[in-house]
């Protein structure tokens, strides 16, 4: 599935890749937060030794950074970005995500923003229209 993205994402991504050395195939700015996809295995590279990377990028775009990484199945992939999750099940067109009680409200974070973001990324990569928590 291929993501669309903007002349903004496009710079935004070249300059994350060129900052760390990676290749990101996804990017969403969201307020003071920018989140990238980064491909299967390449999160180290991103992050760099002791997070300098991430670093980097934060001083050049002048935001928050967040980095996940991408897995071809959007079980994983969830779990990649919900650290808290304990089960992932797709039916259908919706991801059913189970997390403890304690988590989930970290999870659905301040105003709904985590599982905004989340719920965009699994979209823009999978056929899953909703994510929903459990």
């Amino acid at each position: 599935m291929s993501v669309k993205i903007g002349n903004e994402e496009i710079q935004t991504l070249a300059i994350f890749e060129k900052a760390t050395g990676t290749y990101a195939r996804d990017c969403i700015k969201d307020g003071d937060s920018i989140y990238f996809v980064v491909e299967k295995g390449k999160m180290g590279t991103a992050i760099g030794k002791g997070g300098v990377n991430v670093k980097r990028v934060r001083e050049i775009l002048r935001k928050d950074i967040k980095i996940f990484e991408y897995s071809p199945q959007p079980e994983e992939m969830i779990k990649n970005m919900i650290p808290a999750v304990k089960e992932v099940e797709i039916k259908g067109e919706e991801a059913v995500i189970t997390v403890d009680s304690k988590d989930r409200s970290a999870v659905i974070g301040k105003g709904g923003k985590n599982i905004k973001i989340i719920k965009e990324l699994v979209s823009r990569h999978f056929k899953i229209k909703n994510v929903r928590i459990k």
